[in-house]
């Protein structure tokens, strides 16, 4: 880990200098490291960014996702792992697409589509940081960066995968489904999952457990 961060502070000095994004980067906050099991890892957690909206917040936050304090992204993502018959302090590894705190939460930033100029300085390094997890199940948290992994665009891909339909609250819903290695850019085989807040939505919410054990059927069979 010490090597992805060694990197990932060589990139952020190098966006520092773009003219053109430098002003979308906060500069006061070292990147969060990446989050490693103790034991065999058998399951990547993929995240969009470390950007609070509270810039004081941002202080606080030294592993990715917070994962080295007890809070609420920790029991969601351990109600996951166990669900899968996994661990998630030995056997889940979770890092950010985007490493970089951004001065605002990039849904907030208008004027330039900010995943989509960041990608190419961050995308290099996730793949070599991920190089030694060969062909373990990676989960996606929310819907932005499913959308830059995806080697076809697609409206509402999240949702899609959850088999959603229209009249899905009447009984009327597709089928599950995870991303091919031949559908995304990191070549690997993708379960999206919503973003915490999400599942306040009464759809995801519902179809939680289900999607879980569709996971764990296809990615840990036995």
């Amino acid at each position: 880990m010490i090597a992805v961060l060694e990197k990932a502070e060589h990139t952020l000095e190098l966006l520092v200098k773009n003219v053109g994004l430098a002003m979308y980067v906060d500069k006061t906050h070292l990147i969060p490291q990446p989050f490693k099991g103790t034991g065999v890892i058998k399951l990547i957690i993929l995240g969009q960014d470390p950007t609070v909206k509270d810039a004081s917040n941002r202080e606080k936050i030294k592993t990715v996702l917070n994962l080295d304090t007890n809070g609420s992204a920790r029991a969601y993502l351990s109600g996951i792992c166990q669900q899968i018959g996994i661990d998630l302090l030995r056997n889940g590894y979770a890092t950010n697409l985007f490493k970089n705190f951004f001065t605002s939460p990039p849904t907030e930033i208008k004027d330039i589509n900010i995943f989509k100029e960041f990608l190419g300085a961050w995308l290099p390094l996730l793949k070599e940081e991920l190089a030694p997890f060969e062909n373990v199940p990676m989960i996606t948290l929310g819907e932005p960066v499913l959308k830059h992994l995806l080697a076809k665009e697609t409206p509402h891909p999240l949702r899609e995968h959850w088999g959603y339909m229209p009249e899905w609250k009447y009984g009327n819903l597709g089928l599950f489904k995870f991303v091919r290695p031949d559908e995304n850019i990191l070549g690997r085989q993708l379960f999206p999952f919503p973003h915490q807040p999400s599942l306040r939505r009464e759809f995801y919410k519902k179809r939680l457990n289900d999607y879980i054990s569709f996971m764990k059927k296809n990615a840990f069979p036995g």
